[in-house]
């Protein structure tokens, strides 16, 4: 009878055991979410990592997939903790090594990371985790011509993923290479076309390469769904400025301020756009509220209250309506070459594209830029701050090298530093 009761007692745990490892519906559930999460349909991924971990609780390496998938959401504290479970793995095929690769990418052990991530793609030459997670690594550390590299094996491998034409975008991005950035950007939009925050940066990087109509239509299409962001409403009133839209501009700035109050460079900016448009006394009351706020170009400002009210800032042509100046529908760019992409800036610090809540979506998360000289930016001819005559030349007249990138927050069409 002891001996029975013994080995019933030795069986239990084992039947416990084999009841916890993952069947052949658990597994294809896994894949089902890593698919969603290659595809930026984020919340049908954390669904579905949610399930494969119900089913089969404590398996490692979905939760090391599900690490990058919550790192990816802005759940930095879940993301930890799965990473915590996973790094306990001890891989013996290319999904566990890229799982454990995660797991350290979450947890900041990029030598780790890069380690597994090379042994997953040794494991299976065909698979985009490895390449893709490398590429992610790399970025982090501030490898952007390495980590592109590895990016392009990714897109390659696997050309319909959008969380890599994501990353490949941003490296793009950060090395200044903004057609390409777009053209991915673009091709995540016929992957995914739900997926409107590749709108948003694709605008970002039109703005750069002076498609100020493009890049209205672009950030228009993004604040339709997120309509209170406030960086898109203050990169629209830009490039509205450039096309004329004075009015456009300064209702874009007048919806950062009811996001931000206490955003200087949107009165400063609104102020400069109102001197424009005749209206003095709104000018001049936005002008002295930006020096309120924004004390540090205190001279700047002031010289352009005085300008205003000795009526020296010229009043701007009446602005066309609205829907004279309304651009066209931006079709998608075509997708470049794989060999033609660039390093990410979303995620450096994470699994593979980074992102946040605003408004009503969630966005990739992104570095900030170095602030770069206003002189960078071309000068309308009636701007109150245009170059005079004899002035020294600027920085893009000198021929001197560009800051990394810019996002738009940090710039003032008319408030230098």
């Amino acid at each position: 009878m002891k001996l029975l009761l013994a080995a019933a007692l030795i069986a239990a745990p084992l039947a416990a055991s084999a009841a916890a490892a993952p069947d052949a519906k658990a597994k294809r559930n896994l894949t089902a979410a890593i698919r969603l999460y290659h595809k930026l349909d984020l919340a049908g991924a954390s669904a579905r990592f949610d399930e494969a971990l119900e089913a089969v609780p404590g398996w490692k390496t979905a939760a090391g997939f599900r690490a990058a998938c919550r790192w990816t959401l802005g759940d930095l504290a879940g993301a930890a903790e799965d990473a915590k479970i996973a790094i306990k793995l001890k891989p013996n095929d290319a999904p566990s090594y890229a799982a454990r690769g995660k797991a350290r990418l979450v947890l900041k052990d990029y030598a780790g990371a890069l380690s597994d991530f090379r042994a997953s793609s040794a494991e299976d030459s065909r698979s985009i985790e490895g390449p893709l997670g490398e590429g992610s690594t790399l970025s982090a550390l501030g490898k952007s011509r390495e980590a592109l590299a590895a990016l392009n094996a990714a897109v390659k491998r696997d050309p319909g993923s959008a969380a890599a034409l994501l990353m490949r975008g941003s490296v793009k991005d950060r090395m200044r290479d903004f057609r390409g950035a777009s053209e991915d950007y673009g091709a995540i939009l016929e992957i995914s076309p739900k997926f409107t925050w590749a709108r948003y940066y694709r605008g970002k990087a039109l703005r750069e390469l002076k498609d100020y109509r493009g890049a209205d239509a672009d950030f228009s299409a993004f604040l339709e769904t997120n309509e209170d962001h406030e960086d898109s409403h203050y990169l629209r009133s830009n490039v509205r400025f450039l096309l004329g839209d004075y009015r456009g501009a300064a209702a874009d700035l007048t919806k950062v301020i009811a996001v931000n109050p206490r955003k200087g460079l949107a009165y400063s900016n609104r102020g400069q756009t109102r001197a424009l448009l005749g209206d003095k006394a709104g000018a001049v009351a936005d002008l002295r509220k930006a020096l309120e706020l924004d004390p540090q170009r205190r001279d700047k400002i002031q010289a352009a209250i005085a300008a205003i009210e000795s009526d020296a800032a010229p009043a701007a042509e009446p602005a066309p309506e609205p829907e004279a100046l309304a651009p066209e529908k931006a079709a998608p760019p075509r997708r470049a070459p794989a060999a033609d992409r660039d390093a990410p800036s979303f995620g450096d610090d994470g699994p593979a594209v980074s992102v946040e809540k605003s408004g009503k979506d969630i966005a990739p998360k992104r570095v900030k830029a170095p602030e770069a000289d206003l002189d960078e930016l071309p000068a309308k001819p009636d701007s109150v701050d245009a170059p005079k005559p004899g002035a020294a030349p600027g920085r893009r007249a000198r021929k001197e090298p560009l800051p990394e990138r810019h996002n738009g927050e940090e710039e003032s069409l008319f408030i230098d530093k």
